[in-house]
């Protein structure tokens, strides 16, 4: 929870910092030990109110700060396994900003004390202002594509059944096809599909992955077919889902539409993996 004073500022802020730094000795108590334990932090680059309210919520910790000094900074993106006093200074490492703790466990977060220049007659030894140590927050690895992690290449295997026509009963065939992932979601795919032990029919299409990152993944897919024992090449349309049942294995189901068999419906097992 972050708690910024509104109305009159100076005051809120001054009356905060000041409460937050005098509760150990008012009190005659030891102050509470900070909580070490590391916390999974995702904040993205923005303003840094709205970076210190999102430390707070994922801290599960309360932060007092005065708008005023905050009003025109930017917070860097922090991301990844930290404590939550050094996720808080690294938010404000590029900052004139500081952090306390009071008796509490409440952060308070306020401009660092200036360092007063000394009486032109009284020369006096350079004052240096050291700053508390910084956990760097470490760069966070780019997110993994579906083709990077489960690779470019997928063979399938169908059982397929035409849909019989006027004169001509429905037949059933087997499929085997391959698919190349071009993109996370276009794909060149090729396949052959042979009745009665005999090749007859092959196709060449294109195909788009709506959902590739997803465990059901549906894709349309449009080409060209050929048939053998007719000697003819027509178009193709068809349509189909893929559901992920681990990192390479799938199981599909297509419907398709050629000159050669119309309709055909499909149902089978597909690997994907890459080299």
């Amino acid at each position: 929870m972050i708690g910024v004073g509104y109305g009159r500022p100076a005051l809120a802020a001054a009356f905060v910092w000041f409460a937050a730094a005098a509760a150990p000795a008012a009190a005659g108590a030891p102050p509470q030990a900070v909580n070490d334990a590391p916390v999974e932090f995702d904040i993205p680059a923005q303003s840094m109110a709205a970076a210190l309210n999102s430390w707070a919520l994922q801290a599960e910790a309360q932060v007092f700060v005065d708008p005023g000094p905050v009003a025109n900074l930017k917070a860097p993106a922090i991301k990844g396994s930290f404590t939550p006093r050094q996720a808080l200074r690294a938010l404000l490492v590029h900052s004139n900003l500081q952090v306390l703790q009071g008796a509490d466990g409440v952060f308070v977060v306020k401009p660092r004390p200036a360092v007063a220049a000394a009486p032109p007659s009284q020369p006096s030894a350079p004052t240096a202002t050291i700053a508390p140590p910084v956990a760097a927050a470490p760069a966070a690895p780019p997110p993994r594509s579906a083709r990077d992690a489960e690779g470019p290449w997928l063979l399938r295997a169908d059982a397929e059944y035409a849909d019989g026509t006027a004169g001509h009963p429905g037949s059933a065939a087997a499929m085997f096809g391959a698919d190349y992932l071009l993109t996370d979601q276009v794909a060149a795919a090729a396949s052959i599909t042979a009745a009665r032990a005999q090749l007859s029919s092959a196709a060449l299409s294109i195909r788009y992955y709506f959902a590739p990152e997803q465990r059901l993944r549906p894709y349309l897919g449009a080409g060209m077919a050929v048939a053998w024992d007719h000697g003819t090449v027509g178009p193709l349309i068809q349509t189909g889902v893929d559901l992920r049942l681990s990192p390479h294995w799938m199981v599909n189901a297509d419907v398709s539409w050629t000159h050669i068999e119309r309709v055909q419906f499909g149902l089978g097992v597909a690997y994907r993996f890459g080299f």
